[in-house]
């Protein structure tokens, strides 16, 4: 009797167990088909169709006449798409590696990447035509794989201005991260280097894509809608590609090949030319392949922010206007050069060791000669000289914007020598007035210079972008010039530097620059390196007769020997350009 109670009781309970299990099950079922419907709905679609991106065109950057400097092109790609295409990834990147000439092993990560996150990837791309047909062919034998069209970045002028423009790259994995969130994908594209750096944001345009349906080999059968692209936003420079290609082709020519040379119009403070050399073309780093296997041998340091030498006689402008305007030496006030100066026990040589003999400023301007500008940075002293020369804006960054390597050099004199703890000396004062010992310039900061000189004391920040034109609707934005100081001198003094620097061209060690026609002013340097031949300077500006000027340069060779035969040449060619009058590269010059 107990014991059929008991059996009774554990079929009941089992009934309950059972019941329980059923209303669980049904109330799953509902949840499926009811509460999870679009969820699964969704999760089917994703099952049979695939997003596949295409790149919108990149915004177009132009000179300042409207010459396009880069643009997007048509390319062919080959993407993977992982969902139904997982099995065989190593014989694929086997293939793919003999086809494409690439490292397997690094194809095949970039396949397993995409399956984990379950997304098209790009493959190759940029594809010329024969790889694109030879490639066509992979489509029938491995699940997955297809080829589509889309925007690739492209550079009219190839190594035109390459570090100024920079250069398109894939993603590190620390900027994914950075960027996911904004809407790039695994292998999209970014500025790794100058303007296309810097405007990353301005010229990206919003992607689009086709939804492809996929069959179970994931092969794309037919489009099932489309997400249409936005262009990016266009840059409108102020740059001035002819006189940019004169002092890119004019500084390869030399015959060292290294160096820079910027050009900036001292009226407004528009930077008409930033060459760095040397250089390189970034339409060869558009392809994966290519990135890969040159990035890290590209020359990405740029003389022209970044490296800083001494100026050498090029700084001798800021020692005469010191001395001039405070009336510690009058023009006419003439020094004697037998070729050396002798302070206590050292001796200092002038560049030429023959002599220059009786010099007034003119003629010790025009002929660079060291021991006048000893004598008359004796009578100014450091400490006025250091003065005009951060006034100058030598020792501070320029503030090339969104240009951080760009280098602040060594402002040299009795403060900064004081700040850092150590005493100055008059044979410091000497090194100083011929602009040698610790002063350190950039090839920038030197066009700031000479467009200072040019305009009589108006320093501007060098400003190289004048519009930025959005594509969707947003008013443009317009970069107004920049005023970074003023050089205060008086009429007098200026119109004796500026006599000087027209007749160091007229007739001195600048000859190398002068262009019949024109108002050519400059100064020759020779920069003393003591890790090889020394570095060829010079800084110039140049107008019409009876106008302002409109051009000023600074030109530096690395290990290019004297200024006046190397570098001058260079700023001609510039100048010519300029002025719509370009010219055989000329000869001739001086030392200085």
């Amino acid at each position: 009797m107990r014991s059929g109670v008991e059996r009774r009781g554990r079929l009941e309970a089992l009934w309950l167990v059972i019941a329980a299990g059923g209303a669980a099950l049904g109330l799953r079922l509902a949840q499926m088909q009811i509460l999870d419907a679009a969820s699964y709905r969704e999760a089917a679609e994703r099952n049979r169709s695939q997003m596949i991106y295409q790149t919108a065109p990149r915004g177009r950057i132009y000179d300042r006449h409207g010459e396009l400097l880069a643009t997007s092109a048509p390319a062919f790609s080959l993407v993977f798409l992982p969902h139904r295409g997982r099995t065989g990834l190593a014989a694929l990147a086997g293939e793919l590696a003999r086809q494409l000439g690439r490292d397997p092993e690094e194809i095949l990560k970039t396949l397993q990447e995409a399956a984990r996150e379950e997304s098209a990837v790009t493959l190759a791309d940029n594809l010329p035509a024969p790889v694109f047909f030879r490639l066509s062919e992979l489509k029938a034998l491995y699940p997955g794989v297809d080829l589509i069209l889309e925007a690739r970045r492209y550079y009219p002028f190839g190594r035109f201005s390459s570090h100024f423009l920079g250069y398109m790259g894939r993603m590190n994995r620390r900027e994914w991260r950075a960027l996911r969130s904004q809407g790039y994908r695994l292998d999209s594209r970014v500025g790794k280097l100058g303007l296309e750096k810097i405007f990353e944001g301005e010229l990206r345009g919003r992607d689009g894509g086709l939804r492809m349906e996929v069959d179970a080999q994931g092969r794309l059968k037919r489009i099932l809608g489309t997400l249409p692209w936005r262009p990016g936003g266009d840059l409108r420079l102020t740059l001035d590609a002819r006189v940019q290609a004169a002092a890119d082709e004019a500084l390869r020519a030399t015959g060292t090949g290294r160096g820079a040379a910027v050009a900036i119009d001292p009226r407004n403070g528009d930077l008409l030319a930033l060459s760095s050399q040397p250089d390189f073309d970034p339409n060869a780093l558009l392809s994966a392949a290519a990135a890969s296997a040159r990035v890290g041998a590209l020359p990405e340091f740029d003389n022209a922010i970044s490296g800083t030498y001494p100026p050498g006689s090029t700084f001798k402008p800021i020692v005469g206007l010191a001395a001039l305007n405070e009336r510690r030496v009058r023009p006419q006030e003439s020094f004697y050069c037998p070729g050396s100066f002798r302070l206590g026990v050292r001796t200092f040589l002038c560049w030429e060791h023959k002599g220059h003999g009786s010099v007034s400023w003119l003629e010790g301007l025009a002929k660079s000669c060291d021991v006048y500008f000893y004598n008359a940075g004796l009578r100014a002293g450091g400490a006025l000289i250091e003065r005009y020369s951060r006034a100058f804006g030598l020792g501070s960054r320029v503030g090339l914007g969104g240009f951080s390597t760009e280098r602040p050099g060594n402002l040299f004199g009795p403060q900064a020598r004081g700040l850092a703890g150590r005493g100055w000396h008059r044979g410091d004062t000497l090194n100083l007035s011929i602009g040698q010992g610790e002063l350190l310039v950039t090839p920038l900061q030197m066009a700031v210079v000479a467009a200072s000189l040019a305009n009589r004391g108006t320093v501007w920040r060098p400003r190289y972008t004048s519009r930025v034109v959005y594509a969707d609707g947003r008013p443009d934005y317009v970069q107004g010039p920049e005023i970074l100081g003023r050089v205060q001198a008086d009429g007098s003094a200026w119109d004796q530097v500026q006599r000087a620097l027209e007749l160091a061209v007229s007739s001195g060690t600048g000859m190398g620059a002068r262009v019949p026609g024109l108002s050519v002013a400059g100064k020759t340097g020779t920069a003393q390196n003591p890790f090889g031949e020394d570095h060829a300077w010079f800084i110039a500006y140049a107008a019409r007769p009876g106008e302002p000027a409109a051009i000023a340069v600074a030109v530096l060779v690395e290990n290019g020997g004297h200024g006046g035969a190397v570098a001058a040449p260079v700023a001609r060619r510039m100048i010519e350009a300029r002025f719509g009058r370009p010219g055989p590269f000329p000869s001739g010059g001086g030392a200085g």
